[in-house]
Parts: C-alpha cells; structure tokens; sequence
C-alpha cells in the first residue's frame, strides 16, 4: 500500500487475485494518520482522571451539601473495623504529617455478651456469656460546640457555617497548646517542628470535590462514612433536659454534653461491662514546667500584693517598697518563663483577642493589668507627691493579684477535667497564694528588720504564724484529699492518685519531708533569737518554695482524665 495514497502494494511475481501484503510500516502509518502521539497521550490522561473506584466511594457520602442545621460527621461501623490501621495509615500519607504525628487512632472496647437464659440443653447461663471486643478508629468529631475553638487565646479555629467542620488556622496558632486541654478528646496534636497544634480537618478540600477524606478510602471494610447530621439533634442526645444516666456518645469516652461530639458510631452487638481497654491503667501527662512556673511565682507574687496594704499601714517606706519589688520579680519571672510554653513566641502579642470566650486570655489580660497596678503602686511608693496615694494604689495592686489568680484558676476548671475541678483548683491555687504571700512577706520584712528596722519584728512575727497555719491547712487538706480519691474506686480523680501513688510514688515523702523543714525552720524563727529568725525564715521559704513547685507539677503531671478508647496495655 503506498505510503502517500494507502493503495496497497502487489510484489513482483505475484498470483493475481490475492490478497496485498501489508507491511508493519503500513501498520505505523495507517495508525499515526488516525491519531497522533499528543492525541494518544491526551486520551490515555482523560481516561485515567476518574478514580476506578469513584463510584464506589461516593456512595460512602452524602449526596448532597449540608443544610442550615446541619453538617458533615463520620460515621463508624465498629462491627466492620478490624483494627488493620488503614484508616492511620492513609491519613498519614495524604497530609504529610510529621513521624509520631497522628490525626486518627485506633483504642479497644472490651468486655463480653449478655448471658441468655438457661434451657433443657443449656444448663447453665455462665457457659454462653462470650468476650467481646470491638476496634473503635477515632479521629476529630467537630463537635457543635468545640472545646479547642472556645479555648483558643488567638482565634486559631473556626467552624465552617456551611459544613460545620472543624478547622485549624495553622498561620494564627502560637503553640500555646490549651486546645490540648479544652478538647476532652485529646484530637489537636502537638508538632514539635512547627512549634503549633494540628489537627483533622476532615480532608476539606476533598470534599468539596466530591472526593472522600484519605481515611474513608483507606478503610478496606468501609467501616468510615460521611454522613450529615443534625446539629439540633446532636444537642437533644447529648445535652438532654433530663441528664442521661449512661453516656449516649460511647461507652468509656468522655461525657458528650461537654462539646458535644458529631461523630455516629454503630453497632448491633449487645454487651455488658463494656469498657476501654486501658480503663484504670494509670498514666501520666506532660509537666508543662513554663507554667508550673508561671503559676507558682505569679500566685507568690499575688501573695505578697495582699500584704501591701498592711505593710503601707504600719510599715516603714523600706519594707513596702521592698515588698513591691519582691513582687515584680516575681511576676515578671513568672511571665518570661511563660513565653518558654509557647511554640511560636513572636505571635504571643495576639494573644488577648480571645478574650470573649477563653480563659486564657483573660488570664493574660488580669496578668498584665496586675503587672500595671505594681507599676503603680510602686511609683506611689518612690514618688514623694504620690504619697497620698499609697493606700489606694496598693489595694487596687491587691484586688488585681487576687483577680489574676481566680483568671488562673479558671483556666483550668474551664477544661471540665475532674481532677481539676473548681473545689479542687480554687482551694490550691488560693492556698499557695496565702501560703507563699505569708512566707514572703515574713522573710522580706526580717531581712528588712536585721537591717536596721527592728520595728518590723512584730510584723515579721505575725506573717510567720500565718505561714504555719497556711502551710499546715494545706498539707492536711492535700494528705487527706489523695487519701480519698485513692480508697474510692468510683471517685472521679482515682486514677488521678493512683497515678501519683504509682508512677510517681517519691513525690509524697519528698513533699512530706519538705513540710517538717519549712515548719520546723518557721518555728525556730518564731522561737529564736531575732538575730537568727531572718535565716530561719530563708530556709522555711526555700523549702516551703519547693513544695509548691513539686506540687505545681503534679498538678499538671497527673491531671489526667478519661479520653477515647485506647489500646490494649502490653
């Protein structure tokens, strides 16, 4: 066949009749003029583009976009989960996330059947009661009224209006990590090389086209869905007028009608008894020590603020000022090593714009305006023409330290945890800021007093009784409080104590050994000689110092309350 005119070709010597010999360059030709390599090429992309299993991931979503009262949910079947991690897996490699970074985790649920009645051939009941354990995957439930967004000092999150999805602002975040602590759920995570949280954002961009989140691909059993949900709904499960008696979210999580959770899960298994797998396995948290420092020399600080107004009464000018700069120092330490907490320090400035819903940033708000009021009292204290003033400005430096501390104090009631509940929270924040106040002020004045001011020995005298008797109402109120939560079972803070009694088991001798130096040294000050009663005070405050700090870290060390399901202890 000609090359030009595609007439085929009939070699020399050949039968007439037959057919013509096609050659493979006939071949090439005939398709090069049919279609060229770029079209070739263009066809093959076009035919690639859809997913081969797109239909069959779209039927694991919803058909249409949310309505108002509505919004996007997973959906889990935890009878078709097998714990394979798919789910992890896909997650992982879709978002890039960093080694050790997880958005979705897989716990257990253990327990067993419902016996059924005993018959003619089952004599007995106890024979057909049959373990059960069942795989729960969890990731972020953008919750209709989440924690992490109410929480956040610097406005990192949002919900969309349109899918009520959860998001993070990963360029607004400073790191401050109290998202952690709001979302009972443990769902925003950490990462290091950031220096910001992150978290599930349910594969946004995906889903607005068309395609499933990474998880919901990954799951060979199809156990994730997208579902739509009704967020009056979600709100009349979780948060009944008449409080449900067993947890309507899943069994062992934590309770639901704190942000109320979006998250359906599903099964046809009847079990009784069912529990976490790592239920009662105590752990421990982070210190966090920025703010075991942060707390301690903000309350001390508030602490000696108190007794300004007493010192500006009958004290010499010395001591106030004296006072006064002891408590700068110590807030402004307090401060600095706050900023140490923060991944992203430089957009600390931000801050305060939270302040209609978060604690914390009220509590950086009263912060600073107690640091203004110190300023201003100790301008009245320097300043002969502000002498007038002194009373004033140091009540209103007084009233801010206590206003920081109950701003503090909140910070952490707000998270909803047990442990740090508002008896519990108040009671030693209050406590340690009488206590370190009373101590302070006994040293500073002694001190003072050695100096040159024995005029001060009965002030001195009278701080260091309230020391003792703050420090042994403390001790007492501590000692008996962990001895409770450790011999009831049902307590809510039980595994709060068994994590100190059994992970950190020296803390209460330690602590205890501590508490018979600083009053034993206060009693000899008490006692002494004057001359010696300024060192004694020293060594009471050093001790007394020390406990607090330890205390600060259990605090935070053992501050831990139910979450998801877990894995199974090894």
């Amino acid at each position: 066949m000609s090359q030009r005119t595609g007439i085929a070709h009939f070699p020399e010597g050949t039968p007439h009749g037959l057919e013509p010999v096609r050659t493979l360059v006939d071949e090439l030709l005939e398709d090069q003029r049919r279609l060229t390599a770029v079209e070739r090429f263009s066809q093959r992309h076009v035919d690639a583009a859809a997913p081969r299993l797109e239909s069959h991931y779209r039927d694991l979503l919803p058909l249409s976009a949310p309505l108002p009262d509505e919004q996007y949910a997973f959906e889990v079947d935890l009878d078709a989960c097998s714990g394979c991690k798919g789910c992890v897996t896909a997650c992982h490699s879709m978002n890039g996330l960093d080694d050790n970074e997880t958005w979705r985790e897989v716990g257990f649920l253990v327990g067993h059947t419902a016996a059924k009645p005993a018959g003619p051939f089952r004599p007995s009941a106890d024979a057909l009661v049959i373990p059960l354990a069942q795989v729960v995957t969890t990731a972020c439930h953008h919750c209709a009224d989440p924690g992490c967004l109410n929480g956040c000092p610097v406005l990192a999150y949002d919900k969309d209006p349109l899918t009520g999805i959860v998001r993070h602002l990963d360029d607004q975040c400073m790191g401050c990590s109290y998202c952690i602590l709001k979302c009972p759920y443990e769902v925003p995570k950490y990462s290091k090389e950031r220096g910001i949280v992150r978290k599930c954002d349910l594969c946004q961009g995906r889903l607005a086209a068309g395609e499933a989140p990474a998880c919901v691909q990954g799951c060979p059993n199809e156990a994730i869905r997208i579902r739509k949900v009704r967020t009056s709904d979600l709100l009349a499960t979780h948060r009944p007028q008449v409080p449900a008696t067993a947890n309507t979210f899943l069994p062992g999580s934590p309770d639901p009608s704190v942000t109320v959770p979006s998250t359906l899960y599903r099964t046809v298994r009847s079990g009784t008894a069912v529990v976490p797998a790592d239920d009662g396995v105590p752990r421990l948290d982070p210190p966090h020590v920025p703010l075991v420092l942060l707390l301690v020399l903000s309350q001390a600080s508030a602490g000696l603020a108190l007794a300004l107004p007493f010192a500006t009464g009958f004290a010499s000018p010395t001591a106030l000022r004296m006072l006064l700069v002891a408590s700068g120092v110590l807030l402004s330490l307090g401060m600095a090593a706050s900023v140490a907490h923060l991944g992203q320090p430089t957009k600390a400035w931000r801050a305060f714009l939270g302040w209609r819903r978060s604690w914390l940033s009220r509590e950086i708000l009263a912060l600073n305006l107690f640091a203004g009021a110190l300023a201003a009292a100790a301008a009245a204290a320097w300043i002969p023409a502000l002498q007038g003033l002194r009373l004033p400005l140091a009540l209103a430096a007084a009233a801010a330290g206590a206003v920081a501390v109950a701003a503090s104090a909140m910070v952490y009631v707000d998270t909803r945890r047990p442990v740090w509940d508002a008896p519990r929270t108040f009671g030693q924040f209050v406590g340690t800021t009488c206590l370190l106040g009373a101590t302070l002020t006994a040293v500073s004045l002694g001190w003072t007093a050695t100096a040159g001011h024995p005029e001060l020995l009965p002030a001195v005298r009278v701080a260091a009784v309230l020391a003792a008797v703050f420090r042994a109402a403390l001790f007492v109120w501590n000692r008996e409080r962990h001895r409770a939560a450790l011999a009831d079972r049902s307590s809510p803070v039980h595994a709060n104590a068994r994590a100190l009694a059994e992970l950190l088991p020296a803390v209460i001798p330690v602590r205890n050994g501590l508490f018979l130096v600083s009053t034993a040294a206060g009693l000899a000050a008490l006692a002494g000689p004057a001359s010696s009663a300024a060192a004694w005070a020293s060594l009471s405050t050093l001790t007394t110092v020390t406990s607090e700090l330890l205390g600060r870290l259990v605090f935070f060390v053992a501050g831990t309350s139910r979450r998801m399901p877990g894995g199974i202890p090894t």
